[in-house]
């Protein structure tokens, strides 16, 4: 599934990490061209599994790299509603405006789709132990860990290769691994946003970076190589900034592997509002901006050398403050919203 960043109704639309949430004890990654596997893909709310919700699920299971089943269904959520100034609910909508162009999946289409409890047997049938692939599908097994735990009492534990990891060892040339750009790059047209229609294209970017991969004799095992950024030299869009915000004229710093965007686009999102980015943790940092550590064997307890060094610098009395990711996000959505009200 592509992500997508926008800010629209008054909501800066982006993924949060699930710092404070018990941590999922999900499968196995592995870095491999499989011949026996199910492709999977979810449409949803948003972004976060926490809060938002499966909308569509699209499965494809292949046998020595040939389709033999699919499951697909659309998933009706639970509504939002609007109050009265009687406080009396109406039920308004399943998706928002956002949602459905996205996807094309609107309002209507789900009013007689099953709730994810009616389906979910058939679900864990058709997954049962099998190697799961997906682009960037630890955001997929998110979503379907949690549900399965909730409706279920079913821990998905299966293990699980990421066509976007694969992408970024074979071609460590492009700018980004969005499934779109990996399809333009190999030609490949397809719908997407829509669940069966993702899974299609995973499978025929995935038949590609095989090819390419053993043709090549490319080693998985070796890590791209990838140019460091340096977030010094990041120049806001705009000159003119609320200089009441908290990030105005202060030094940020980012640690983690951010959920659902490149850091580069981070550091430009603050420095848009007026803040200054830097590589590293210095006497002159104010803000060190915090994403995931799930999966980086160098990192131990959560804790970045990043983190260690602003922790001793709290202690010695700098005025540094640790946030996570998603408080991050909130901030930035509200500097962005009173920048869209001076715009309108």
């Amino acid at each position: 599934m592509s992500i997508n960043i926008s800010f629209s109704d008054g909501e800066f639309k982006i993924a949060t990490n699930t710092k404070g949430s018990p941590k999922r004890q999900k499968g196995n990654s592995f870095l491999e061209f499989p011949k026996d596997y199910t492709i999977i893909d979810l449409e949803t709310t948003g972004f976060d599994a926490r809060y938002d919700e499966i909308i569509e699920i699209g499965c494809i299971k292949y046998r020595n790299n040939k389709e033999v089943a699919k499951f697909q269904t659309l998933i009706q959520p639970a509504p939002s509603y609007e109050y009265d100034d009687n406080d009396n609910k109406t039920a308004m909508y399943y998706v928002d405006d956002f949602i459905s162009e996205l996807t094309g999946i609107t309002n209507e289409m789900l009013v007689s789709a099953p709730r994810f409890e009616s389906i979910s047997n058939d679900l864990q049938a058709f997954l049962k132990d099998e190697l799961l692939m997906g682009h960037n599908v630890n955001f997929d097994i998110n979503f379907l860990y949690d549900y399965f735990l909730k409706y279920n009492e079913y821990i998905f534990r299966n293990n699980f290769v990421d066509t976007l990891r694969l992408s970024r060892r074979v071609l460590p040339e492009l700018p980004n691994y969005k499934l779109k750009t990996i399809a333009d790059y190999y030609d490949i047209t397809n719908t997407y946003h829509r669940a069966l229609a993702d899974c299609q294209t995973t499978y025929q970017i995935f038949t590609q970076l095989s090819q390419k991969a053993h043709a090549e004799n490319i080693d998985l095992t070796l890590s791209p190589k990838h140019k460091k950024n340096d977030l010094r030299k990041i120049t806001p869009d705009s000159t003119t900034f609320d200089s009441d915000n908290i990030f105005y004229n202060k030094n940020c710093v980012f640690t983690g592997k951010l959920e659902k965007f490149e850091r580069k686009v981070a550091a430009q999102l603050a420095t848009n509002i007026g803040a200054h980015c830097e590589n590293g943790v210095t006497k002159k940092t104010n803000f060190l901006i915090i994403g995931s550590f799930q999966d980086v064997v160098s990192v131990k307890d959560n804790k970045s050398s990043k983190i260690k060094k602003a922790e001793k610098l709290i202690l010695e009395g700098q005025d540094l403050q640790i946030i996570s990711e998603h408080t991050f996000y909130d901030y930035i959505s509200e500097e962005l919203e009173k920048q869209q009200e001076k715009n309108d």
